[in-house]
């Protein structure tokens, strides 16, 4: 068996090697630019909320990545306490206080949303409806994977019989 060396093992260690001040803003960046393609990927399919639920499902994946990796035990099982009664809320209200953000947002940032999405106005519902389903998934997706771990680390926890 041999190691690879050459081409691979060098695109490899440049990335490796590039400051985390470098890396980090570029990936979030390539994050923001997705969650951008998928929101127009939709409008020109028809598939708005397909596309959201995916640009959700991302989301909330990669934040609760960074919440499991920074937050300690006591501020994750907070955080999913807050989420899971944040969700319960507004599931049984059908996302009113979120809708009600979203119109908020639209309506401070209606001049730059002009200049940026034209001045239809049809059209930037439209977009508050996927950001709606992307917030909402993001949420979920959020809320699962914090409620995971917080049953993994209080089963690990849990005394055992002898």
């Amino acid at each position: 068996m041999s190691t690879a060396t050459g081409a691979i093992s060098s695109s490899r260690k440049s990335a490796l090697s590039l400051p985390v001040s470098v890396w980090v803003p570029l990936l979030v960046m390539t994050w923001v630019f997705l969650n951008v393609f998928l929101v127009r990927l939709g409008f020109q399919t028809g598939y708005q909320a397909t596309c959201g639920l995916l640009a959700g499902g991302i989301d909330g994946s990669i934040l609760a990545s960074i919440i499991l990796a920074t937050l300690g035990d006591r501020l994750q099982a907070g955080t999913t306490g807050l989420l899971s009664g944040y969700g319960f809320h507004d599931a049984m209200s059908k996302f009113a206080s979120t809708k009600q953000y979203l119109v908020w947002i639209h309506g401070h940032t209606e001049k730059a949303l002009v200049m940026l999405l034209g001045p239809d106005e049809n059209f930037h519902r439209a977009v508050q409806a996927e950001v709606l389903w992307m917030a909402g998934t993001a949420g979920i997706v959020m809320l699962l994977t914090l409620l995971v771990q917080l049953i993994r680390t209080a089963g690990s926890n849990s005394p055992t019989d002898h």
